[in-house]
């Protein structure tokens, strides 16, 4: 797939890498509030992530292949550091490549998402049973039957198809 390049002056944000949150949420680490994975790199590509039962994502405008200087220590002299400029993998090329195994609306489909929030909810109450020394009671083994019951109706809604891995795409759009 041919990428568009970015027209001159087109995007001068720089690249909406992992880092360029807009507004953190409240509950953000605060290492994601203060951009500490910011992207230096311009954007080149406008792209936006969709996947084949057609859910999308936002408009994301990203980096691509870029020269990056990187420094090494030099392995015959002690000591010495020697400065490279190195051809990187942009974020283009890195969320196709790691980010995209499935798309999230077609793993979580209808009730999924409640479902697992109950799962999440029934397990703090097991580690509290646990660490609370009541382990070896009536009420630990009802917890554990509702999660039970809750993992059956994944594994059903798998069986059916109706959650499945649906691969996401980066779409250059204009």
């Amino acid at each position: 797939m041919a990428l568009r390049p970015a027209a001159p002056g087109t995007f001068s944000a720089g690249c909406m890498g992992p880092g360029r949150l807009l507004r953190p949420a409240p509950t953000s680490p605060e290492n994601v509030a203060q951009g500490e994975w910011r992207c230096p790199q311009p954007a080149q590509v406008r792209v936006r992530m969709t996947c084949r039962c057609g859910h999308t994502g936002r408009i994301m405008d990203l980096c691509s292949i870029h020269d990056e200087t990187v420094f090494r220590s030099d392995p015959l002299n002690y000591g010495r550091t020697i400065k490279e400029t190195i051809r990187a993998r942009g974020h283009y090329e890195e969320i196709q490549r790691r980010q995209s195994s499935g798309c999230t609306r077609c793993l979580y489909p209808g009730a999924a998402p409640s479902w697992h929030h109950e799962i999440m909810t029934w397990q703090n109450e097991l580690a509290w049973l646990h660490d609370t020394h009541q382990w070896m009671t009536p009420r630990r083994v009802s917890v554990q039957q509702k999660i039970v019951d809750l993992v059956a109706r994944f594994d059903e809604a798998n069986a059916t198809g109706e959650i499945h891995r649906c691969p996401m795409r980066l779409i250059p759009v204009s």
